[in-house]
């Protein structure tokens, strides 16, 4: 850690940067730490199909944090700009016109679902008996409020990154994950197995969590950003749904269509047991990806802090830094795919076999991950975003059915080594994007 610090630290920006990374590893190794406990304990509590629901359900669920537009990101970019302006009043007209509009949208869509869920066949589409179809659907309509709640609140974790303290962001997070576990222990001493139970855990905690997170940060050091009515504006609208858009655009086409429709298609082609197989193999690799987002997570609005101020000098030495820190994972990678096997023994036993080749593919699909984020985060956080939209949406159009052709052909193995073959294109493209902006010699799409 110490040898990590080094490494980040050369300045104000730099130091700030490190620190946060810092308390994110404390923090997020005791996130990964929780979620690790949660899986057997919840798949002992329920079973393995059952679990393989819930985890499907989430997928699905997760969509809707994508639904905003893009104004997370667009609120993040522009209040940071506005911070390192010292323009506060233009930032609390940013975040509560960001704050007005989530509700609106929220509303909105919770009125849709509520109007949509009674028609909807939640057993067919989770590939389940039609006797669960009323409590599917009674039970999809409060786990989605829970998730819109979460999905307003969740402003004061851009916040917070914005201003750049993602640690408190991942304390945030921390405690949301605390909570589910300690109610789902509750769980298993008390009553009977519950999907719904379990469900309703997993989606009321961190909405909770994040509502009264809301109501202490405002009363705190961030009391001049508290969203009011009075400071809404929507004629700054544009200007946070401009960029915004495309990161909107982006998160559709990467993070639901790619991501987050990894568990329904297992669902569909292989049942809900796959779906726990898989995510037995990609919840162990991915608290590697989860260690290395807390080294990068800083460095989005830092890069957009120095970019805003001419400090180009600052970003390459950095990128350079992360690059060596990429090294490291890599390492990391190798020795975790010899070991996984015993962790998947003690983690969760024998009732669930993980073959080789699904740990391998999922391990190269790790460091592809990290590779690419290592510059899609300061691309992010400069907004030269064209390039990525564009290669994003093709690899959106093409994932879906390359990934059920794949899995009628190999498996299992097919749709993950799909997974791999989305990341490709933008871990070859974005470094190259990266070299052109800051040595002075992008153009054209490369600097839009």
């Amino acid at each position: 850690m110490q040898r990590l610090k080094q490494l980040l630290i050369n300045n104000g920006r730099s130091s700030q940067a490190a620190k946060n990374v810092f308390f994110s590893f404390i923090l997020k190794g005791l996130s990964i730490l929780i979620s690790f406990l949660l899986v057997p304990l919840t798949i002992h509590y329920l079973n393995v199909n059952d679990y393989g629901v819930w985890l499907t359900i989430s997928s699905i669920l997760t969509w809707i944090n994508f639904f905003d537009i893009g104004l997370g990101n667009g609120l993040r970019n522009k209040l940071t700009e506005a911070i390192a302006h010292h323009d506060y009043k233009l930032a609390k007209i940013y975040v509560s016109t960001t704050f007005a509009l989530l509700l609106l949208i929220m509303a909105s869509f919770f009125l849709i679902f509520a109007l949509a869920n009674y028609f909807l066949e939640w057993d067919r589409i989770l590939n389940l008996g039609i006797e669960k179809r009323q409590l599917l659907g009674h039970m999809m309509l409060i786990i989605f409020a829970f998730f819109c709640i979460q999905f307003v609140f969740k402003i004061v974790g851009i916040i917070l990154v914005s201003m750049q303290k993602p640690a408190l962001n991942d304390l945030i997070v921390v405690l949301g994950n605390l909570l589910a576990l300690v109610l789902i222990f509750i769980l298993t001493k008390t009553t009977a197995p519950s999907l719904a139970n379990v469900s309703y855990i997993f989606a009321g905690a961190p909405a909770i969590i994040f509502v009264l997170s809301y109501i202490f940060v405002f009363m705190g050091k961030y009391k001049y950003l508290k969203p009011s009515y009075q400071s809404v504006d929507f004629k700054y609208t544009k200007a946070l749904a401009g960029l915004g858009v495309k990161f909107f655009i982006i998160q559709i086409a990467v993070c639901i269509v790619v991501y987050t429709s990894t568990n329904l298609l297992l669902t569909q082609l292989f049942g809900a047991q796959s779906v726990t197989v898989y995510n037995v193999a990609f919840k162990f690799f991915n608290a590697l990806s989860m260690a290395y987002m807390i080294i990068l997570t800083p460095f989005w609005s830092a890069a957009t802090d120095a970019y805003a101020k001419g400090d180009h000098v600052w970003i390459k030495k950095s990128l350079n830094k992360l690059k060596l820190i990429f090294l490291l994972s890599l390492v990391a990678t190798f020795f975790m795919v010899l070991l996984a096997n015993k962790f998947y023994n003690l983690w969760v036993g024998d009732s669930i076999q993980v073959p080789v080749t699904l740990t391998v593919l999922v391990a190269i699909y790790t460091a592809l991950f990290n590779w690419s984020n290592t510059f899609i985060y300061f691309i992010n956080g400069v907004g030269k975003i064209q390039l990525q939209l564009y290669v994003t949406v093709i690899i959106a159009i093409l994932y879906i059915p390359s990934a059920i052709y794949l899995g009628h052909r190999f498996g299992l193995n097919g749709v993950v080594f799909t997974t791999i073959l989305s990341l490709i294109p933008t871990s070859v493209l974005m470094p190259i994007q990266c070299n052109r902006i800051f040595s002075h010699r992008a153009k054209g799409i490369w600097n839009k």
